[in-house]
């Protein structure tokens, strides 16, 4: 008998399965087999957010997806554990919707199992943060690192000439690991500075392909350094960076080879992502220079992007996308959209707003103006800012200050 009790606690096997009694997220839980396709393996992660929502004020998946929103936003230190299984939820509710199946055929299907793991379910899904070994692949590729990928490289294989090349001849001069100090981020400067004056004699020497690639790889070069870890706070490294947008900005897209609708969807996309201040204020004026097409080209791409960009919870970056809509409007002088802007806008930032305004002023239609502050005037953060310049507008003493 003693014997017997010494094999039990020294099998490894034995010793393994009770190490495992709590599953894994990543484990299969369970298999639905929807009428009219194939089998819908489910993991843990899957079952215990149907049992989390299901405890959630609302009693479903979308229920849940506010709380971990919620708890996301409340500026608590899980906050990158609440994205991440948020996008978990979000990639398992598209699963579902593509099966077409709901949460009452993954709680019947998972019988007395749903019972067994109720009690854990809520804790797994909003205390506990994941252990590396259990993170699922829509846990460690968000929303948020596939946009920003995107945002960075995701095009360069259909440019005329790709910056590829260059972006890694930049890579390989700067490291990957460590901190830049802000010593240091002037020889950081410096290095750039010699791509931007490359990219500078390839224009000169009409080589616009090339010079296109080359601004472009500074850019992302430069983005990727700062996310690396680098103190810019004299903003030199900034300053290079901006160099390089203006001259990007202003090579004859005709003669670079590329395509009008692909370099304004790489442009548009950077401006959503870059998150640095770097390109704040940097493209006043620059769709008013755009042919009507390609305007027409931007708010269509724009609006769909804030759509795609909800959906995936990115809320921030919508609000980018919103206002970058809001310029093409009012720089090509679109004014039927004004109105249900501002309606979107709302007072949640001030500066788009008073745009709008001005530009309805300076196109003679002083009565548009005034409906677009009547239409953003809802409770938000700046409702009292932009009163106060509605009301110097009806006393004739419009003087907008942009740079406030």
């Amino acid at each position: 008998m003693a014997h017997a009790r010494r094999w039990r606690l020294l099998n490894p096997a034995r010793k393994a399965a009770s190490a495992r009694r709590i599953p894994y997220g990543t484990d299969t839980a369970l298999v639905v087999k929807p009428p009219a396709r194939g089998d819908l393996v489910l993991s843990f992660w899957d079952l215990w957010m149907v049992l989390a929502g299901r405890e959630a004020p609302g009693g479903n998946l979308d229920a849940l997806a506010r709380e971990l929103r919620a708890r996301r936003d409340g500026g608590s230190s899980g906050r990158e554990d609440m994205i991440a299984k948020l996008s978990h939820l979000r990639e398992f509710q598209r699963r579902l919707g593509d099966a077409g199946v709901d949460e009452a055929v993954v709680l019947a299907a998972a019988g007395p199992l749903a019972a067994s793991e109720s009690r854990r379910a809520r804790g797994k899904v909003l205390e506990k943060p994941p252990r590396q070994a259990e993170r699922s692949q829509a846990m460690d590729s968000t929303p948020a690192d596939r946009g920003m990928t995107f945002a960075l490289r995701g095009l360069w294989d259909r440019f005329p000439v790709s910056p590829a090349p260059t972006a890694a001849e930049i890579r390989a001069q700067f490291k990957t690991r460590g901190f830049y100090t802000e010593a240091q981020s002037f020889s950081v400067s410096r290095r750039l500075d010699r791509y931007v004056e490359r990219g500078r004699k390839l224009a000169a020497r009409s080589r616009h392909g090339e010079a296109l690639a080359v601004f472009r790889a500074v850019l992302t070069g430069t983005i990727e350094i700062l996310t690396e870890g680098a103190d810019d706070s004299c903003g030199v490294i900034g300053d290079t960076f901006q160099q390089a947008f203006e001259e990007y900005l202003d090579l004859p897209l005709d003669r670079t080879g590329i395509r009008s609708d692909l370099f304004l969807q790489d442009l548009l996309s950077l401006l959503i992502w870059e998150d640095y201040g770097l390109t704040y204020r940097r493209t006043h004026g620059y769709f008013a220079r755009r042919a009507k097409e390609e305007g027409q080209w931007c708010i269509d791409f724009l609006r769909q992007e804030i759509g795609r960009l909800k959906s995936d919870d990115l809320d921030y970056q919508a609000e980018k996308a919103l206002t970058l809509l809001g310029q093409v409007a009012w720089e090509q002088r679109r004014y039927e959209l004004f109105e249900p802007l501002a309606g979107e806008m709302g007072s949640r930032e001030w500066e788009r707003i008073l745009r709008m305004a001005d530009a309805a002023l300076k196109g003679r239609k002083r009565d548009l103006a005034f409906r677009v502050f009547d239409l953003a005037l809802q409770p938000g953060m700046h409702r009292d800012y932009l009163r106060s310049h509605r009301d110097r507008l009806r006393h004739g003493r419009w003087k907008p200050d942009f740079k406030r």
